[in-house]
């Protein structure tokens, strides 16, 4: 069994670069690992045995096992009454019901199990399992017991599907990001690298293919809880209405009320349960055949689902709360800078602030992500880095704040000058025309103009 179990353990090794939180590790791993390790502990013949083990009057008992076994066993509810007047019954049923009652001719004990089917069931040989009016009493069958390793593995792939679909969109991100700087000593040429790359990337300014990948990573999360939610009706549905109901049986446990656990547990996963077969004679009359049928299989099924009773509730619960603090981060700036101030020991509370005026949530998401990944004093330089950038580009924009104004202005200025220079030469030229015709003429002495020269205050404006 521990051969067969230990692959599994290598599921649950931290890998080097992380891409889950730890609530989706508990949905998409630790969840898949006890799932399969239920898988395996029921299809262990050699510690309990045969499924079915079936006690007949009939001699072939190989086949009267395979028949219970295919067929499927049943057990009778105990809440219900054995003939149930808000339901129709059929007449020959019930006519046939009404004959026993009257032709049997018993005395005591005998009489009074006859005549009280409830009463005899209730101190009956084990729980559900008793006489019955055949095409009166209502029964409960057992569908799920042949296939409640098939259940498993299919809760497992459930399990398994956000996980899945989140490496597929991720596409190594997060690899190709952190890789060679998460250990606690790296080389220099490699820090200094990796610490070069970094810085670039965050300067592109991949606002909107970051905002993406949160959103992504969201949706995944969101499916965990939905699976969650969908797992427990499924449960509901494969035992007969009462997975919701088994908390009843859980809380025996803490008490140690050891019969009420037997009682509560026994309805969903009896140990022993009836079967019912029909053989022919040589005249063709056919014959009831009632079946007694141990479950041995339901010993291990009711601590397992117990077990994972608690635990899909737990990780429920888990999912929720965890929606609930993705929505409250998205809508919260003040948090998002609180939880990055933690992988940023010794950095001013401003400068962080400075670096997260002009990021998103996306990019927030990012960043923390990386901050789980690379070492804390590579990260630290990252933002420091991130920090000058944005600190060199403020002074730059504060020293004009009305740019766009300062430069009409200046336009304005030079429109006015230009405007002057012309009416000035066209005055020159005008004045000499006239002197070349009239020589004789005294021309009038031009005004000096006094011409501002033109000066340009930015190189862009020139």
């Amino acid at each position: 069994m521990y051969a067969a179990v230990k692959p599994l353990s290598k599921y649950l090794r931290l890998k080097t670069v992380r891409i889950y939180d730890p609530i989706f590790t508990l949905h998409s791993k630790c969840t898949i690992v006890i799932l399969l390790t239920c898988t395996f502990l029921l299809s262990a013949k050699q510690y309990f045995g045969e499924p079915i083990l079936c006690l007949s009057s009939t001699k072939h008992t190989e086949y009267v096992q395979s028949y219970c076994w295919t067929m499927g066993t049943y057990i009778l509810p105990m809440e219900n009454d054995s003939i149930d007047a808000s339901k129709p019954v059929p007449e020959l049923a019930l006519l046939e019901h009404q004959h026993q009652r009257l032709t049997f001719n018993r005395s005591g004990l005998s009489a009074l199990l006859a005549d009280n089917e409830q009463y005899a069931r209730i101190i009956s040989i084990a729980e559900g399992v008793g006489p019955e009016t055949r095409g009166v009493t209502k029964r409960m069958y057992l569908r799920y017991y042949q296939w409640v390793f098939m259940i498993l593995l299919f809760q497992s792939l459930l399990f398994y599907f956000p996980s899945y679909l989140w490496k597929v969109w991720e596409g190594q991100r997060m690899e190709q990001l952190c890789c060679e700087v998460g250990d606690a000593l790296i080389l220099e040429e490699t820090y200094c690298m990796r610490l070069r790359m970094l810085t670039k990337y965050f300067r592109a300014r991949f606002s909107a293919i970051h905002c993406c990948y949160s959103i992504k990573y969201a949706f995944c999360e969101l499916l965990n809880l939905v699976i969650s939610v969908f797992n427990f009706w499924l449960m509901d549905v494969i035992f007969n209405g009462f997975w919701h109901k088994y908390i009843h049986a859980l809380a025996a446990i803490p008490v140690y009320d050891w019969n009420l656990w037997n009682l509560m547990s026994s309805r969903v996963f009896p140990k022993v349960a009836k079967c019912e077969m029909f053989i022919y004679g040589p005249s063709g009359s056919p014959k009831v055949l009632d079946i007694l049928c141990v479950l041995p299989l339901n010993i291990l099924n009711e601590k397992l689902f117990a077990v994972l009773y608690v635990w899909f509730l737990f990780i429920a619960m888990l999912a929720a709360i965890n929606i609930l603090y993705r929505l409250l981060l998205i809508c919260c700036p003040e948090l998002r800078l609180q939880l990055l101030r933690t992988h940023l020991r010794g950095m001013p509370k401003a400068h962080v602030r400075q670096v997260l005026s002009s990021a998103g949530y996306g990019d927030w998401f990012v960043l923390m992500s990386v901050s789980i990944n690379v070492n804390p004093t590579l990260f630290r330089d990252l933002l420091e880095q991130l920090y000058m950038e944005h600190a060199n580009k403020q002074p730059a924009q504060s020293a004009n704040p009305n740019r766009r104004e300062f430069l009409d202005e200046q336009q304005e200025q030079d429109e006015e000058r230009e405007s002057d220079r012309d009416r000035v030469q066209d005055h020159i030229s005008m004045v000499t025309d006239e002197q070349s015709l009239d020589n004789s003429t005294s021309v009038p002495a031009v005004p000096a103009v006094n011409i501002q020269p033109i000066h340009y205050y930015t190189e862009s404006h020139a």
